[in-house]
Formats: C-alpha cells, structure tokens, sequence
C-alpha cells in the first residue's frame, strides 16, 4: 500500500493531473461566486421574492461542492482505493484529534442548512445580536446589525442556543412601538391618534391588521404605555416605520395641546385646590 501511495503521489505530481484539479477548483469557485452575484441581482429587481432567492444560495453552493469534490477526486486525480482509505483514515485521526471544533461547525452548517430554524434576509436575534442573516456558510453565519456591522457567529453556538427569528421567511413582520405618556391623557384620543399614525405610515403593510394595546405604569408616577402592534413592507425598514409612527404620534399630541393639558391636570390633582382669595375690607367714611 505505502508503494502504491508513493507511485501515486511521484505521478500525481508529475504529470497534468494538478493542474487540472487546481483549475476546476478555481473555475468552482467563480462559478459560486457569480451564482452570489446574480442571486443579489435578482432579489434586487424582484424585491418581493428577495428572502426566496437570497435564502436558495447557500443551498446551491453547498450542493455544488458537494458535487465537485468527488468528480475532482475520481475523475481527475483517479486515486487507488488503498489510497484514498488510507488518506481518509489518516485526515479522520488528524480532524478528530485538532480540528474538533471546526468538524463542530461543520455539522451545524449541514444542520442549519436543512433543518432551515432561519433563513437569508430573516431578522433574527441570537444572544446580544440581533440582525438580518446575510450569510449561512459552513462555519459560521453572519449578522448584519442595524448598526451596520457585521456579526459572524459559528454555527454550532447558533445552533447551541436559542434563536430568535422575527419573520420566519416572509418578507413582512411585526413591529410593536412602545410609547409611555402620562396617565391623565384620554386614552381614546390616544388610541385614534396611534392607529392614524400607523395607518398613515409610508412603511406599514396594510393587508395585515394595526393594534393597540394599552397598559398601566408606574415609574415615579402613574403612565400609560401603549403598544403600536403593525406590520412593516419590508423587514430592513422596521427601525424606519418604529420612528415614523413615534414621530406622528408626538407632533399630533403637541398639536392638539395634549401633554400641557395633562400636566396642569396632575398639578391640580396633587396640590388640591387654591384657597379662596378674601374680599379686600371697605373702607369705612368719617
């Protein structure tokens, strides 16, 4: 076996057999590469479809690999099966005694990739993170922040944990909108005002219902916290559509001079009412 190994090896390296797995392996990768590419042009133009055609990319790349390696190995380089056993045993020891935690991830990626707990474009929120998944690679996946960073986490500590996923493929999701007045408002006008101002959104998705829910709280004082419960276009937009519906409610509660009259309300009630100025005394004529 050690002859057939070293004959396979002296050949390997002398002839053409290389090179021309080098250049499939290269002429693999661009291939992949420009699968990326055209996958963000289409989910660009069909903005509708973008989760469906972003999320079908790691599955193509991870199947093309799939494929390529084993023709490389026996189509090209053609290697005695005494060979390729003791290759494989030999890779097997070596990965399983320094390479655990990257076979860890590897495992997860498959996972992942099949199981689908989330997808490209899917906002998900995985430990402090929370982001949209741009990436779903073998090793590790990435998040993209609102704060424009990007967050590469392995997969097998994605996958160790729980994960929140906002959207679940669809490109349309929840946004709920806190906002906390004080509890002298009337909640009525309060609820009109927020369900115009999330109808009226540039952002909102319409086809699905806007709700409001009102709750007490206490925090030095008696407040009312309401939350705007809509669903928002497209899931990059929700922190836009959160500061579009915060934005209408505040300038039309100014407009209608509702906080200043709720102010002077709770200074009545705490201070209780004004004495009663006394008549001045007439004055009494020599």
């Amino acid at each position: 076996m050690k002859d057939e190994t070293a004959k396979f090896i002296t050949e390997l390296f002398s002839d053409s057999r290389l090179l021309v797995a080098l250049a499939v392996i290269v002429a693999v990768w661009l291939f992949t590469r420009a699968l990326q590419k055209l996958a963000e042009i289409l989910a660009d133009k069909f903005s509708r479809y973008r989760l469906f055609i972003s999320s079908l990319f790691p599955v193509l790349r991870l199947l093309t690999w799939l494929i390529a390696i084993p023709a490389i190995t026996f189509s090209i380089l053609e290697p005695p099966m005494n060979t390729v056993l003791a290759i494989t045993a030999s890779a097997g020891l070596a990965i399983g005694l320094g390479a655990q935690d990257l076979i860890r991830n590897l495992i997860a990626g498959i996972l992942i990739l099949f199981d689908r707990p989330f997808r490209v474009g899917d906002m998900v929120k995985a430990g402090d993170h929370y982001g949209e998944i741009t990436d779903i690679g073998l090793r590790s996946v990435t998040l993209h922040t609102f704060d424009d960073s990007y967050v590469t986490l392995p997969n097998s500590m994605v996958l160790g944990q729980a994960v929140s996923n906002s959207n679940t493929g669809e490109l349309d999701e929840m946004i709920v909108t806190e906002l906390l007045l004080p509890a002298a408002i009337d909640t009525q006008t309060v609820r009109e005002i927020a369900w115009e101002a999330a109808a009226c959104s540039p952002y909102v998705y319409l086809k699905k219902p806007i709700t409001i829910i009102v709750e007490d709280h206490f925090d030095f004082t008696f407040l009312t916290r309401y939350k705007i419960k809509a669903y928002v276009l497209d899931v990059r937009l929700e922190r836009l559509m959160a500061s579009d519906i915060t934005e209408r409610i505040k300038q039309e509660i100014n407009r209608r001079g509702l906080l200043p009259q709720a102010e002077a309300n709770k200074s009545l009630q705490a201070t209780g009412p004004l004495p009663a100025t006394p008549a001045p005394a007439e004055k009494s004529t020599p």
